[in-house]
């Protein structure tokens, strides 16, 4: 088990090992990531001791704090991302780590924190805001698969009318919203119209999740071609018109900021 291996499973003793060699903590694995993102991209699978351990060991080591994954993301970035603990990323604040950062898309810290109290704590110590909530939409009710299912067949017509819009327009993209930003700039450079490219949205593997809990699904927007929120507004509104034209009912504040939510409820009746 090699080191990248060891910090993400939360593995104390074989870590140890490691760094005993004093390795170049530095160094990168095919992915484009060190030993302390590993760490915290492997917080959500560990104990909240195991991952305070783990993260401590490797700054402890000499890791550097703001070396950038390939996609931008430090390993604070990551670890609010990931870690469900917000203890270990007070603690890694309070080693040295600089909370005003963003990935290479321009999304901050916040955006992507996966606690709210970690998202109050970031927006606290960087000023800036947190999303606006939308208005309140239907009550959360849980699809069955076969609702799912239909759903998901509705959505892939919408998906590519909005490609055809001059969109990147991607379903499952990634895990998080850097992911789907990620999958989304991979597609655009392999597109014969990214020179008309108005902008993307999508939705994550976490977001098809929370739909199949509550029957919310948000959409991730972005408007070419450096996310102004100009921009991102009028790629907002095609989107929510796209949908709002196929029969969905739709929830958007109309800011940058904010993503809209599409409810899905009509597939379970409700």
């Amino acid at each position: 088990m090699d080191i990248f291996e060891a910090a993400r499973k939360g593995e104390v003793s074989t870590l140890k090992k490691h760094l005993d060699q004093k390795p170049d903590l530095s160094a990168l694995n095919p992915y484009g990531f060190t030993a302390l993102h590993s760490a915290a991209m492997g917080s959500n699978d560990q104990d909240q001791v195991t991952n305070l351990e783990i993260v401590k060991l490797l700054v402890e080591a000499g890791s550097p704090l703001e070396l950038p994954s390939k996609d931008g993301r430090t390993a604070l970035y990551l670890l609010a991302e990931f870690s469900p603990y917000v203890e270990t990323v007070q603690w890694f604040i309070d080693a040295g780590a600089k909370p005003d950062v963003s990935d290479s898309y321009g999304n901050h810290i916040t955006v992507n924190a996966k606690m709210e109290e970690v998202q109050e704590l970031l927006s606290e110590l960087t000023g800036v805001a947190l999303e606006e909530e939308p208005e309140p939409g239907p009550e959360p009710v849980k699809m069955k698969t076969s609702a799912w299912k239909t759903a998901k067949s509705d959505l892939t017509n919408v998906f590519d009318k909005l490609n055809n819009a001059g969109l990147v327009a991607l379903q499952d993209a990634g895990y998080t919203q850097s992911d789907g930003f990620q999958d989304c700039v991979e597609v655009y450079h392999t597109r014969k119209d990214k020179d008309s490219i108005k902008g993307f949205c999508f939705y994550t593997r976490q977001d098809k999740d929370r739909a199949k809990k509550s029957s919310e699904l948000p959409i991730g927007i972005w408007g070419a071609t450096e996310g102004g929120d100009k921009e991102t507004i009028a790629v907002g509104q095609l989107v929510v018109k796209t949908f709002t034209d196929a029969g969905f009912h739709v929830i958007w504040p109309e800011n940058a900021s904010t993503r809209p939510s599409v409810y899905l409820h009509k597939y379970s009746g409700k």
